[in-house]
């Protein structure tokens, strides 16, 4: 989603940031008279076990989803985007490329993933101190919000991402992940934590093999914490952590809300996506997001 709100729309940056997103949006759903669908399988390559909650979508294009409970999945795109590339991923997998003009053309929409082979170095804390060292915004602020969802449906907001760069000094164990919900109106919204290498000042590739989830329930607000020790991330360098809504439940489809408080940052170590594969975009704004880390 990611539309900024402010008290202070005087402020250039507001003004801006709205602007920006806002045709973002409606770039995302702005289609010629014909549109092409993309529906089918995803699945493991080896086992044709079905892949639950595959990320795939126009790479660098704001169209795509995430694969259901079942591996099905749906979108919509402009016929003036046939030219583009098909992109699937999925932790532990592969990323797949395909060109899209062939792949329409397929009566079998089935994508066979296959399994990614680890030869990366273990990463050794030596000397752990116990240190634990938090980055982030831990402030909770309203004077800027975020929405953490498009602002005309959940569902045109499944695959959408937001997070942030962290820069260590030496390696360490990521021990929690934290963000403050300000306004919410689900009955329940599930979210998957990626951590991701950093390239050229980009999210490059995936850290985990497995993945992560949480779930804010109940029309929630506050701070919400993951527990990231049970799975023994160990990064040695720049990373990137994100949250990703993958699925929700609503009693208001027509006026979803879910807003994060944020500030004013011209560091720009925040990263926004609202489709899948869409390309990253860096943002002038620090949310009330945090992560624990330990050395």
């Amino acid at each position: 989603g990611f539309v900024v709100q402010s008290k202070q729309y005087v402020m250039n940056f507001s003004k801006t940031m709205l602007l920006l997103i806002a045709v973002n949006f409606s770039a995302a759903k702005t289609f010629s008279q014909n549109t092409v669908q993309i529906k089918g399988l995803i699945v493991d390559e080896e086992t044709g076990v079905p892949l639950v909650y595959a990320s795939i979508g126009i790479l660098n294009q704001p169209f795509g989803t995430i694969s259901d409970t079942l591996g099905n999945y749906f979108f919509e795109i402009s016929n003036e985007n046939i030219n583009d590339t098909l992109q699937v991923s999925h932790a532990g997998y592969e990323t797949k490329r395909i060109l899209l003009s062939e792949f329409i053309k397929q009566n079998d929409k089935t994508i066979k993933l296959a399994k990614r082979i680890i030869s990366l170095q273990e990463i050794v804390l030596s000397n752990r101190s116990g240190k634990e060292e938090i980055f982030g915004r831990k402030a909770s602020g309203k004077l800027m919000q975020v929405s953490l969802h498009n602002k005309n449906s959940a569902e045109m907001t499944v695959g959408s991402e937001m997070g942030l760069r962290v820069k260590t000094q030496s390696p360490v164990l990521l021990k929690n992940v934290n963000w403050y919900i300000s306004a919410n109106n689900f009955r329940s919204i599930k979210f998957r934590v990626n951590v991701y290498s950093v390239k050229n000042n980009q999210p490059d590739s995936l850290l985990t093999d497995e993945q992560i989830f949480g779930t804010v329930g109940e029309y929630k607000t506050g701070w919400i914490q993951l527990d990231l020790e049970p799975y023994n991330i160990k990064v040695k360098d720049n990373f990137i952590i994100t949250i990703q809504w993958i699925e929700s439940k609503t009693d208001n489809e027509n006026k979803p809300v879910t807003m994060i408080p944020a500030a004013v940052s011209f560091a720009k170590d925040t990263y926004v996506r609202i489709a899948s594969q869409d390309k990253w975009k860096r943002m002038g704004i620090k949310l009330s997001y945090f992560v624990t880390v330990v050395y």
